[in-house]
């Protein structure tokens, strides 16, 4: 997945859940979701892809563990109050980030380390840092029916909604101003 898929389909299975579970709504800041839905790709792309691309050249690292989420779920139970729900949203959105990167099929880096201290790696060398980016981006949305693809499409489908829906809820909010 690429950033709006991950984004959007992230948010999607949030307001699945807040709208299932209304209790919920008033304790989930998206702000969080947002952060978490990309926080693992915010830390190991750049230290994996980028600053060790010569030696590492793998962008699912440290971030990409049930432990990172784990230390996580674990400061958002130790917190108490609004910041303990902030924590946790963060720590469920990075959990989703997991599952949408289909991380069981690499479990030695999902379970990190009960498979030893090593993480897979890669060596690719670009030209210069933002080429892995390009690259990216470039095979993110190049249409086929990779995974890849499909989930930017069904993410940025999720934003399109959500926009539509945010943007119906406030007309709704707003009161009609009298006519002078």
């Amino acid at each position: 997945m690429f950033v709006m898929g991950h984004v959007g389909c992230t948010l999607g299975i949030v307001v699945i859940i807040a709208m299932m579970v209304p209790e919920l709504r008033d304790r989930i800041d998206l702000r969080f979701v947002l952060a978490g839905a990309l926080l693992p790709d915010i830390i190991d792309k750049p230290i994996g892809n980028i600053i060790f691309a010569s030696s590492i050249g793998y962008g699912r690292l440290f971030g990409h563990t049930l432990l990172f989420v784990s230390v996580l779920a674990a400061i958002g139970f130790f917190l108490h109050g609004k910041n303990q729900d902030n924590t946790i949203c963060l720590s469920f959105a990075t959990f989703l980030h997991l599952i949408e990167d289909r991380m069981w099929g690499i479990p030695e880096v999902l379970f990190y380390p009960m498979y030893g201290f090593d993480l897979p790696s890669r060596t690719v060398t670009y030209e210069h840092w933002y080429d892995y980016f390009a690259t990216m981006a470039v095979n993110s949305y190049t249409p086929s029916l990779s995974y890849v693809f499909v989930s930017e499409i069904a993410g940025i489908c999720v934003i399109v909604v959500l926009c539509i829906a945010f943007a119906g809820n406030l007309r709704k909010d707003r009161k009609p101003r009298p006519h002078a």
